[in-house]
């Protein structure tokens, strides 16, 4: 469990460097990866090691599109090391990007539209449906994956369980603070607050009421319930 993982641990040489996930649930080893690949220089190499298949996946598709020809190792059953080079000038990663770029934006122009500002609604401290716990831990992982986004909503509302999210202890109250810090206006509802006794405890966000939640959900262009 990404909760119970203990600090990942980068350790670094002037031409290679380890990033040591295992114990941590998607996204979290990517995000992890992507930090580090912005920091490193070309031809620098690096190696990540994870203990789930669906990470070491999304780190293989990742590094592909980043033209950095990964490798992958696995050392016994429950360990994969994924080994890569950070391509001369990330001319592959850049043509990638600017392709994907180039497509959005002519579809954008094509439809008369601006880059899309959106907002997220939170109804629940659970994503989807079917197990409670993993649910959370769905919760936590969309957050973070937000913060690394540079299309963040303008806002994050939170209501009813939702607010839940905002409570100390939550998991995700440091996140909601750093994207507090990065200009998304994170809005808790104050009934809800009051019916789950929280207002002494909150840890992030600004308590409000309906009519400004409902205000922005129908001004805003896109809403967004994950």
């Amino acid at each position: 469990m990404q909760d119970q993982a203990q600090e990942s641990t980068t350790s670094a040489t002037p031409e290679f460097h380890t990033l040591d996930m295992r114990g941590y649930l998607c996204p979290q080893p990517l995000i992890k990866t992507r930090r580090l690949w912005k920091t490193l220089a070309a031809g620098e190499q690096f190696q990540v090691l994870v203990d789930n298949d669906i990470a070491h996946l999304n780190l293989v598709s990742f590094l592909d599109d980043q033209g950095a020809a990964p490798s992958v190792q696995k050392e016994g059953d429950d360990c994969w090391v994924i080994v890569a080079t950070r391509a001369a000038d990330s001319a592959i990663s850049n043509a990638t990007v600017m392709t994907k770029q180039t497509a959005n934006t002519t579809l954008s122009i094509a439809l008369g539209q601006q880059p899309a500002s959106y907002i997220v609604v939170l109804k629940s401290d659970c994503m989807g449906h079917g197990d409670d716990d993993l649910g959370r831990l769905l919760v936590k992982g969309y957050l973070n994956t937000l913060r690394e986004l540079d299309n963040k909503p303008s806002a994050i509302i939170l209501y009813n369980g939702g607010a839940l999210v905002a409570n100390q202890g939550s998991g995700s109250e440091a996140t909601l603070k750093a994207l507090e810090e990065d200009g998304v206006d994170v809005i808790v509802c104050g009934a809800c607050v009051d019916f789950f006794a929280i207002k002494e405890t909150l840890a992030a966000g600004r308590i409000s009421n309906m009519y400004e939640i409902a205000e922005k959900i129908a001004h805003t262009g896109h809403v967004v319930y994950p």
